[in-house]
């Protein structure tokens, strides 16, 4: 489903669990086991709880979260990641000067580990979102506990900032929670302490909602606040509509705009539909939105939900992809 480095998750649905403490994962798709402090614990012990945890058969998408108040032994649990096809998660907590971090992840993925930083929103400033999309930091974990609702709109934020992928820990207590994270960009939703029956039924459905949507963290429409994939979906702005801020936001004027969606459509399914609103399935929304235009082009063309989904999702990446 998601490929980070050298890492596949394949479900979007992360378990943070004590190191301690392993928690069960049924289906999850990460199991990133937390609370490794290297001032406190040798890097040995380190590696031996994680190769005790593997040898019960646990070889799925793995990793660990470190904080240290020295460089090398983080340097050390990173070649360890790479080595081990481990996830390496760097907390901050130890870790104040934003140049300090730079220059540490620039070392740590110089060891070949696949990286992920654990930060607070408030911590994520302007200035050092910009150098931590400058360096080749692979997710940023959001940690969104606490925030009253705002979560999502803190996704949305950093996803339309085209950075590293998303991972958002945050308060889910039901499908919507995590659904609404994953439609604002997050590309993993991660649960700390959460009850063992609910995490194994939230990857059970959110691991069969990924296999029948085609694209399970597809975006709202733009005009139903969604981030800028949902540009994927938009009509040509021939009217005053959000689409227009979007695509301001984007850097993209409106010809540039029609001009990228019909090139990238052009020699796929998507390039034509008789019938349909603007003659191409291009511009058509997604698929959850009542369309029967839309429905019927896609029962002429062979097409399922599911494999136009795939397409939408393919478009939306190509899109920001030239772009940025």
């Amino acid at each position: 489903m998601l490929e980070v480095g050298y890492l596949h998750i394949d479900n979007p649905i992360a378990i943070i669990s004590s190191h301690n403490q392993p928690a069960p994962r049924p289906k999850a798709g990460l199991l990133l086991l937390d609370g490794f402090d290297l001032d406190e614990i040798s890097v040995a012990e380190m590696q031996a709880s994680l190769e005790s945890f593997q040898e019960v058969g646990q070889r799925k998408a793995i990793g660990f979260s470190v904080t240290c108040s020295e460089d090398e032994p983080l340097l050390e649990a990173a070649r360890f990641a790479s080595s081990n096809l481990c996830l390496l998660e760097l907390k901050m907590s130890k870790i104040h000067d934003p140049l300090r971090l730079v220059e540490l992840i620039q070392r740590i993925k110089r060891c070949g580990a696949t990286l992920s930083l654990r930060i607070r929103p408030e911590d994520l400033s302007d200035d050092l979102w910009q150098r931590l999309s400058e360096v080749d930091l692979d997710l940023i974990h959001l940690d969104l506990r606490g925030l009253d609702g705002a979560g999502p709109r803190m996704v949305k934020k950093a996803a339309d900032r085209r950075g590293p992928g998303i991972m958002a820990l945050a308060d889910v207590g039901e499908f919507e929670d995590a659904r609404d994270l994953l439609a604002m960009g997050a590309e993993v939703v991660s649960l700390r302490g959460a009850d063992p029956e609910f995490s194994a039924w939230l990857s059970d459905a959110m691991g069969e909602y990924d296999s029948l949507s085609g694209w399970c963290n597809a975006p709202k429409h733009i005009c139903a606040g969604g981030d800028l994939r949902g540009l994927a979906f938009c009509c040509p702005p021939v009217k005053h509509c959000a689409v227009l801020g979007a695509l301001k936001k984007a850097g993209m004027t409106p010809e540039e705009f029609i001009d990228k969606k019909l090139r990238l459509a052009r020699g796929t399914p998507l390039e034509k539909a008789d019938g349909t609103c603007f003659g191409s399935l291009v511009w058509c929304c997604k698929a959850s939105k009542l369309c029967y235009l839309r429905d019927a082009a896609l029962a002429r063309n062979g097409l399922s939900k599911k494999e136009y989904m795939m397409l939408k999702k393919k478009l939306a990446d190509d899109l920001l992809q030239t772009q940025f």
